[in-house]
């Protein structure tokens, strides 16, 4: 058994794939359209994205959660499962759960999800700690600054967090973070607009914060601090 993670797949929401340039997966009249008007400089709102490319996109998610993701494996969704209107909704976030094989899939509950979906998982949360191999993980929709135990982390025990949300926004424009020690910040969006529209392993997950891991573990002790995104010395007054 493997645990795999992912965010935002927004099945059945076309409007997410013109936001987030999903080109790949809309049909090449739908991609010609949106790229002229991006050219142009014009309104991507006037586009309406086909239903045949939003099938595409459903389609193609499921299909590479299941190229990955066995029966017997745990999936962790961080939220975003489905879009739709009124009864359209659950239909949806249903038919999108059909798709995928793995029978444990847990949801952490994102800003377009409604509880009306919950019977569709293993288990629901705003917000949990899991361990996955001995790695702590805290699990949001929301990225967070800190997360428990965030002081402790290091290469040899790593605590991390991942998130979803922002849809690859910060691996895309580092600089739209706010945080001026972003390098060190050991935490990771683990959506499908920054993998390819893959699920991510934990493998993969460490490879990519390692080096922040590192960075984070030499940012403590330049600074003599045991939680510097809070500013914590080592001294009795800020213990």
């Amino acid at each position: 058994m493997n645990t795999y993670y992912c965010s935002d797949p927004h099945a059945f929401h076309g409007n997410i794939m013109k936001h987030c340039r999903r080109l790949a997966l809309m049909t090449e009249a739908d991609r010609t359209a949106f790229l002229e008007i991006e050219a142009a400089g014009g309104d991507s709102s006037t586009l309406r994205v086909s239903d045949e490319s939003i099938d595409n996109m459903n389609r193609t998610l499921a299909a590479n959660v299941n190229a990955r993701v066995g029966p017997n494996d745990v999936l962790w969704c961080l939220g975003d499962w489905a879009f739709g209107r009124g009864s359209d909704y659950l239909a949806n976030a249903r038919w999108f759960r059909d798709q995928i094989q793995c029978r444990t899939v847990h949801l952490m509950w994102g800003n377009h999800d409604e509880p009306k979906i919950r019977d569709l998982f293993a288990s629901t949360h705003h917000q949990t700690e899991i361990r996955d191999r001995g790695v702590k993980l805290t699990l949001n929709h929301y990225p967070m600054v800190t997360w428990n135990g965030q002081h402790h982390g290091s290469v040899a025990e790593p605590n991390i967090h991942l998130y979803g949300h922002v849809h690859a926004l910060y691996q895309r424009r580092p600089e739209a973070n706010p945080l001026k020690d972003f390098d060190a910040w050991p935490a990771l969006d683990v959506g499908f607009d920054g993998h390819d529209y893959q699920v991510w392993s934990l493998e993969e997950i460490l490879e990519v914060l390692r080096p922040r891991l590192e960075a984070f573990e030499t940012l403590k002790r330049s600074r003599g601090q045991f939680d510097p995104f809070r500013g914590r010395g080592r001294s009795p007054e800020t213990s």
